[in-house]
């Protein structure tokens, strides 16, 4: 499903013709926002079949992405790999895709609380659609990049 929110802008599913668009996008924001070492672990993410993964494009060209899954153990959802364009940060595209995310999210999976984890730079961003944070892991991404664990109770 394509949900077009203007006519430059859609959200739509992930699909294997993506995937150098999606690294493009991760190499913005390394190594502010991910670990040079984190790439692998995207690129094998994003080659894994059956994943909740979306795009948001720009006339054609991806801007943002992020994705969520079934935390079995937990009994979560797990917001995944969520980013923007460095050079389009503050545009209001990753408010759009997070509300897209959360939206199917309350969909498929009704009253299942949502769980994500990100850094110092970008909390304060989730706290502003009722994440709390639960947990600081010092310099577990890298040096000087801690893990923030966030909940959105629902």
């Amino acid at each position: 499903m394509d949900i077009n929110f203007n006519k430059i802008n859609k959200i739509q599913k992930y699909q294997d013709h993506h995937l150098k668009g999606c690294l493009s996008l991760f190499n913005t924001n390394t190594p502010i926002y991910f670990a040079k070492g984190e790439k692998l672990l995207f690129k094998n993410y994003l080659q894994t079949n059956h994943i909740h993964y979306y795009v948001l494009l720009k006339k054609n060209i991806i801007v943002a992405s992020g994705g969520y899954g079934f935390n079995k153990k937990e009994k979560t959802i797990d917001l995944t790999w969520g980013m923007v364009d460095l050079n389009l940060h503050k545009k209001g595209y990753g408010k759009a895709l997070l509300n897209y995310r959360i939206k199917k999210i309350s969909t498929d999976f009704l009253n299942t609380n949502i769980t994500l984890n990100t850094s110092q730079k970008t909390f304060k961003f989730y706290e502003k659609f009722g994440f709390q944070l639960q947990k600081i892991t010092k310099n577990f991404y890298r040096e000087g990049l801690d893990r923030y664990d966030m909940i959105k109770f629902i």
